[in-house]
């Protein structure tokens, strides 16, 4: 399940982290961006999809795994 809370407080680590850097601006920047997309990319794999109905094949419901790749 996605949570807020769990990538704010991430987001709110990575720039934390970084607030005292003062020699080398561009390595920080590099840290946050990576750890802001590492943190989003491991919210996105917690997500839940829950099909409820919609889709019919000849013989009744669908039904199935979805399975997802993500790099």
């Amino acid at each position: 399940m996605l949570s807020v809370d769990r990538l704010k407080n991430k987001i709110r680590t990575a720039f934390d982290d970084e607030q005292q850097e003062k020699s080398d601006h561009e390595a920080s920047l590099d840290r946050i961006s990576l750890k802001l997309a590492t943190a989003i990319i491991e919210e996105i794999k917690n997500a839940k999809i829950e099909y409820q109905a919609g889709l019919v094949a000849p013989n009744g419901s669908v039904t199935g795994t979805i399975i997802h790749t993500i790099s």
